[in-house]
């Protein structure tokens, strides 16, 4: 039983119930040499070791049975006291270990990113992606382990359990996989999809981009610059270029991030320049064509180097 592999060592057949949603998507782009920045997975059976060797499936299973489905505040406290089970459970000493050493791998003490993965998120019929947790510039090992343990955690908060509840899926046949990968310190990041999501046309490709951390953009912090692209010929279709007033940055060389004020010379500046903008259009292209459908991507620039940290399907289109 494999619990740790880095991105291109997990066989095809296994990357979904084994890496998740998010890590299997990040393993087949790593794979086709497209640049997702190193990292390994702490696969879905290490999770499920790590409650069957601490016994808190049979805990979890009793508090979960004392859910009053009707009320928002049974649900929120159940899934606080399951949460703080997971993260209060030592880790045993062997996998803790294993972990030190893939970290160790990656560089001394380098900066990750520690992020969720479950094994039904980004599917086409059961999307269910950010419902689990993402951790940014975690640094150190135990870090690493106290975040893992974290988003393992975050499988059973409130809006997780309802869904599972929602859709029929039991508890305990989900697991969840962690992606830990080396963090890119962007000055410029956002989204992208490689079909327009709100006209259907899939001759156009949406970006959307910000100052600093692409978590500015995916969580909604602030208004995004959004340009329109035709794919065939690069023609900008449609152009916003937003008062940028809020970036997300790195806190500290302890890890975390923080907002900021953009600097007053950025604000109405645009954020990609038209070597970028084609740049992302190729990239979005080369992944939709790898997968055979339009993709609703995340990607970032560090000194000049385009990233990809996702790819999922997209949902809406019809």
């Amino acid at each position: 039983m494999r619990f740790l592999a880095w991105f291109n060592e997990i066989p095809d057949e296994e990357l979904m119930a084994t890496a998740g949603g998010k890590g299997a998507s990040l393993c087949r782009m790593s794979r086709q040499k497209l640049p997702v920045p190193e990292g390994f997975i702490v696969s879905s059976s290490m999770f499920n070791y790590f409650m069957e060797s601490s016994d808190l499936s049979g805990k979890i299973q009793a508090l979960l049975n004392q859910i009053k489905w009707d009320s928002n505040a049974s649900l929120n406290d159940i899934a606080q006291q399951i949460r703080k089970l997971i993260s209060n459970t030592p880790m045993p000493l062997q996998l803790a270990e294993d972990i030190k050493e893939y970290y160790q791998a990656l560089g001394e003490n380098v900066p990750v990113a520690v992020r969720s993965s479950g094994t039904v998120e980004d599917l086409e019929d059961a999307s269910c992606a950010g419902q689990q947790d993402t951790y940014l510039f975690v640094v150190g090992l135990e870090n690493v382990v106290k975040f893992i343990k974290e988003c393992w955690a975050s499988l059973y908060n409130d809006r997780a359990i309802f869904y599972r509840h929602e859709k029929g899926f039991g508890n305990f046949e989900i697991s969840i996989a962690v992606v830990v990968q080396k963090m890119v310190n962007a000055e410029k990041a956002g989204v992208m999809f490689s079909a327009n999501p709100i006209n259907g046309n899939k001759e156009e490709v949406i970006i959307e981009a910000a100052w600093g951390l692409g978590e500015s953009v995916v969580q909604g912090i602030v208004t995004p610059d959004n340009y329109w692209i035709n794919k065939g010929n690069y023609q900008v279709v449609n152009q916003y270029i937003a008062e940028k007033e809020t970036m997300v940055v790195r806190l500290s060389e302890a890890g975390g991030v923080k907002e900021v004020p953009v600097p007053p010379e950025l604000s109405e500046k645009p954020v990609l320049s038209e070597e970028e903008l084609k740049e992302l259009v190729d990239m979005a292209i080369k992944v939709e064509t790898f997968y055979g459908k339009p993709q609703d991507l995340e990607w970032a620039y560090e000194n000049n180097r385009l990233y990809l940290l996702q790819s999922r399907p997209i949902t809406t289109l019809s």
